[in-house]
């Protein structure tokens, strides 16, 4: 009943039978391959197993050993434990009872930092290593999501055919993964991914708050975001159409129930749960990165300050009791407002994009990683948390122009005719509610600034350094550094 095989019989093997680790090795046996699985307690994988007994292409091995022994040369393993010490362990043990040219692939959320460590360290014992991130949650991994590889140069050709089957699959037929470069590189790419993911939920969760700062009722919140699914903006079909907006709307129209902790009461869940955002890190890693590297990123950067904001609600609470802030008038919303709001969703949300593609572009000249990003950009159209109609027209504006100054300019048509709409809303927000939108927010002010051809700001701040410190400033009207004669002031 446990399966085992032959030596050398398997065509990969799987560690870690945790739901994403169970879902993927499904995925891969019903393209046709023969898997074996590995998890740290035999116990697991016998119930896995056992709940999967109408696969006879699953071989299931209680030590690392045997293992080792059932995959065939060069082997490959892909490894779906804890990031961390769970996998730094696991590494280890393959180390011990993998050979030479054998692949080690570890699938978790790491820093591209460390993956890099762990590509140069493996490929100095003669194994090769990719670090590749997986997208599309439980879901995915079981139905095909995307991935982002990169590591020892050599590796994908060696096990492209695995990993291609197991993807998801995007319009034009594509598989959502290609080999993004050496050492960290899919990591780097990953690390994005989700500082992009942060940041569009979070102008979700703001366009939400806009409504019911606005008195929509959420029953016609979920009714206006029904209908952006399906809605054409400018020349773009169904231009909001997306996973993220999808889940907008059921979160927003779910009710509560015992089920998530409640009863079955009719109240909407939303009214229920607090107002505290988790994170795991991989936002904030993507944001430190840009500020290292100096590529502004601001809206990334209110996404991640978003979520520790939100964790500071006792502070909150003391704050709004001891002033509460003047109550906002009542708004009568109309057809214009909303589809003001439309507009505002789709600039902000691209320019999110924009910052994380920019990201992307400095750090493969700074780490040399040898980034495609057009093949990038394609793996996101499905499979992903990012999936979404504007993904396709922002791979064909890559395609077309690698060396695009943003891709916001690929978008100069929308951008023309709506930031007075976007500019609205946000006089709306500002003068008639209490809402607080920092993605929003954040997003027009960067479009402000990197298509302005001047910032009278900073040349402001500019002579201020020079005043108080000598920094010196530079001139339009000739080249080099200069410093004025200021009077006196302390």
């Amino acid at each position: 009943f446990f399966r085992t095989q032959q030596k050398m019989s398997c065509d990969v093997g799987v560690i870690g039978l945790a739901v994403m680790g169970s879902n993927l090795a499904l995925n891969i046996a019903d393209k046709g391959f023969e898997v074996a699985v590995f998890n740290r307690t035999w116990a697991t994988t016998q119930k896995f197993l056992e709940n999967n007994s109408g696969y006879k292409n699953l071989h299931g091995f209680q030590t690392m050993e045997e293992f080792k022994n059932a995959l065939k040369k060069p082997r490959r393993a892909l490894i779906l434990v804890k990031a961390g010490g769970p996998t730094d362990s696991t590494i280890q043990q393959l180390t011990e009872v993998f050979e030479k040219d054998d692949i080690i692939v570890d699938t978790g959320n790491a820093h591209f930092r460390d993956q890099t460590r762990r590509a140069d360290e493996l490929e100095a014992k003669g194994l090769r290593f990719l670090g590749m991130g997986i997208s599309g949650g439980e879901e995915g991994a079981r139905k095909g999501p995307a991935f982002f590889p990169g590591g020892t140069p050599s590796v994908w050709n060696d096990i492209k055919d695995v990993i291609e089957a197991a993807s998801a699959k995007a319009i034009d037929g594509r598989p959502c993964v290609t080999m993004n470069g050496k050492g960290g590189a899919g990591s780097c790419v990953k690390m994005y991914h989700n500082a992009g993911e942060y940041a569009v939920l979070q102008i979700w969760g703001e366009v939400v708050a806009i409504l019911q700062a606005w008195g929509v009722p959420q029953a016609k919140q979920a009714e206006i975001l029904t209908t952006w699914k399906t809605k054409t903006g400018g020349k773009h079909p169904n231009m909001l159409s997306s996973y993220m907006l999808d889940i907008t709307v059921e979160v927003v129209k779910m009710l509560d129930s015992e089920g998530a902790g409640g009863a079955n009461t009719g109240k909407l869940l939303m009214e229920k749960t607090m107002d505290m955002i988790g994170s795991k890190g991989t936002g904030l890693w993507s944001v430190q990165e840009a500020l290292g590297a100096g590529v502004p990123a601001p809206t990334l950067g209110e996404a991640v300050c978003a979520r520790q904001m939100s964790t500071y609600r006792s502070e909150r609470l003391a704050n709004a009791a001891a002033c509460p802030l003047p109550a906002a008038p009542a708004v009568t919303v109309t057809d214009d407002m909303v589809e003001d709001l439309f507009w505002t969703a789709v600039l902000s949300i691209v320019a999110s994009y924009a910052q994380m593609f920019q990201c992307l572009r400095a750090l493969d000249k700074e780490f040399d990683f040898g980034l495609n990003l057009p093949a990038t950009i394609a793996t996101f159209r499905a499979g992903c948390i990012l999936q979404g109609y504007l993904l396709q027209p922002m791979t064909v504006a890559f395609e077309k122009d690698p060396n695009l100054s943003s891709l916001l300019v690929a978008f100069a048509p929308e951008l023309t005719e709506h930031m007075p709409a976007y500019g609205r809303v946000m006089a709306s927000v500002a003068t008639s509610t209490n809402a607080a939108v920092p993605c929003i927010a954040s997003a027009f002010n960067y479009i402000k600034t990197m298509f302005t051809s001047n910032i009278p700001s900073a040349q402001c701040v500019a002579l201020q350094r020079d005043v108080f410190g000598r920094h010196g400033f530079k001139r339009t009207d000739r080249d080099g550094d200069f410093n004025a004669q200021w009077p006196e002031l302390q």
